[in-house]
């Protein structure tokens, strides 16, 4: 049964949000100086020996290397600019944003953020394909849209998650959570996104990704960007979770979710199997 309004307040109020890391503030306010100082910023990821590597990896991943390989901070930060940057800082702070002494959740969170990552990988790739959508944008809906996952575990430690690596139940899992939690991974993912400064249709992404009806109520508060994100979103987390093993690969583009953001971006199921085919050999190619 659903929380009462009283009682949904009073969980998310419980619920400790990870602040914003103080380095993500620091290059954010460099980044709206009329002439940022990109020595500044690549000092301040130097700095960092665990965001200098977070930095070469995504300047060298699938998603946005070039035809040589990256292997300076000063180039990285050259190369990628400001808002790839900050795509590092969100993926290495986020991943260390929520730590636990317990084997097992370890265990679950170390396949939860390769997920992510995958996720994030493979949404910028496929939003690479597609007209007026923001690959950078694409990849950090991809790294947040499950970050409520972990943040509510620390709330709910007893409660199954296991469902996050997985497609099954993929439309009621946020329904499930809400039944017996009074709030949902996506609710507290919005609230994560919000603090740490996300634009709107981002943060709006995370709030809806579990809602199909954003493809079919055309009421819906959901801007055609958000519905746009959510498309690339469902289809790049079931390539993730191919490419992870979680998933059949015969299975692309065959699930129910599938076909509305299939319709959405304008993509038959035939063309988006051989797309992503080519995108988890790209990721394959890149972790051998």
């Amino acid at each position: 049964m659903h929380g009462t309004a009283e009682n949904v307040e009073k969980i998310l109020g419980s619920i400790q949000l990870p602040a914003c890391p103080a380095i993500m503030q620091d290059i954010m306010a460099e980044a709206r100086k009329d002439e940022p100082d990109f020595n500044l910023i690549a000092r301040m990821v130097g700095n960092d020996p665990g965001l200098s590597a977070a930095v070469l990896k995504l300047a060298n991943s699938p998603a946005f290397r070039r035809n040589s390989s990256i292997s300076s901070i000063p180039q990285a930060v050259s190369v990628l600019g400001l808002k790839k940057i900050m795509l590092a800082v969100n993926a290495l702070y986020l991943r260390n944003s929520v730590s636990t002494s317990d084997p097992a959740v370890k265990t679950f969170l170390e396949k939860f953020w390769d997920k992510s990552n995958c996720t994030a990988e493979a949404a910028s790739m496929l939003a690479k394909a597609l007209p007026g959508i923001s690959s950078e944008d694409a990849y950090t809906v991809g790294l947040f849209h499950d970050s409520g996952v972990p943040v509510l575990m620390q709330r709910f430690p007893d409660h199954p998650f296991d469902d996050a690596l997985h497609e099954v139940n993929w439309e009621s899992i946020h329904r499930d959570e809400d039944a017996r939690l009074s709030t949902n991974h996506a609710v507290v993912g919005n609230m994560l996104a919000r603090n740490w400064g996300l634009p709107a249709d981002i943060c709006q992404t995370i709030r809806y990704h579990h809602d199909l009806s954003v493809f079919t109520d055309l009421s819906h508060q959901a801007s055609n960007m958000v519905r746009s994100f959510i498309a690339v979103l469902i289809l790049a987390e079931h390539m993730a979770s191919v490419f992870m093993g979680f998933e059949e690969e015969g299975a692309m583009g065959q699930l129910p979710a599938h076909a509305h953001a299939l319709h959405h971006i304008g993509m038959e199921p035939d063309e988006f199997h051989e797309t992503a085919l080519d995108i988890l050999g790209e990721m394959r190619q890149y972790r051998n």
